[in-house]
């Protein structure tokens, strides 16, 4: 090492400790060109700074190394997972950050609880973090949310859902996604268009194994019907869009036969 790289490193971990937050937002920005796996460690108290840009640079450079630097991992999600609870509004956000796209599953409870009984200033980072895990059991706790008032909630969630929706792989599509086809097709018609799964499941999907019907509006109905006519005709594709479906005005009676 040079004494000019010496002399520089020394400079910047001194903007560790500086009370100026520009300099440590500089120290965390540095870190994710030069720093090494064990220079995770001195970024971790970082993501509970007080000052917002702080906190931003040290998840950014966090997720690079332990993408760069995988044994390191262990160590962030253990310290992560001790702090999310108890932390304040600001720092859980800048936490659930990084526990989203570090994508590990030991993550789901956290994330899961934070979805269920957080309000919805928090709810849209857990929606958006729980969204990265591509484990379609997180398609349960996401439910609810999709039927949020709030739209920037409700958006998060539908994102969410499709994206867990399109990580699931081509063979295993019908037999993981059918248990969760009225939360995808109601994702899919609040962004006005019918994804090849929807229709796969559709066509192709066991129909003793679907879900029970649900009342759907009249509007949803014909937006959908209008999005199956782009797709090729199947017999079978409608004959199980019409077991899952029926229009809220016209409720089917308990004990008909």
């Amino acid at each position: 090492m040079s004494i000019a790289n010496f002399l520089r490193g020394l400079g910047m971990g001194r903007k560790l400790s500086s009370e100026k937050h520009l300099d440590r937002a500089h120290f965390a920005l540095f870190q994710k060109n030069k720093g090494k796996a064990k220079t995770v460690r001195k970024l971790l108290p970082l993501l509970e700074d007080s000052e917002w840009n702080v906190r931003n640079a040290a998840s950014s450079s966090i997720i690079f190394l332990v993408s760069k630097y995988p044994e390191s991992k262990n160590e962030v999600l253990s310290r992560l997972h001790s702090i999310v609870e108890t932390s304040s509004l600001s720092i859980k956000l800048s936490i659930l950050e990084v526990l989203g796209k570090l994508k590990h599953y030991d993550s789901k409870p956290y994330l899961t609880k934070m979805l269920e009984e957080s309000g919805y200033d928090l709810q849209y980072a857990a929606i958006r973090a729980i969204g990265y895990l591509d484990d379609v059991d997180v398609l349960h706790p996401l439910k609810n949310v999709v039927y949020a008032h709030d739209y920037i909630t409700k958006r998060a969630a539908i994102l969410s859902v499709i994206r867990i929706t399109n990580s699931v792989k081509e063979e295993e599509i019908i037999k993981k996604l059918t248990p969760h086809i009225h939360l995808i097709i109601e994702s899919y018609v609040e962004l006005n268009k019918l994804d090849e799964v929807v229709t796969k499941i559709l066509d192709y999907g066991d129909p003793e194994s679907f879900p029970d019907m649900k009342g759907y509006t009249e509007s949803e109905i014909v937006k959908l019907e209008s999005l199956i006519e782009t797709k090729d005709y199947s017999v079978e594709m409608y004959q199980n869009f019409a077991k899952l479906i029926y229009p809220t005005y016209f409720p089917i009676a308990e004990n008909s036969k």
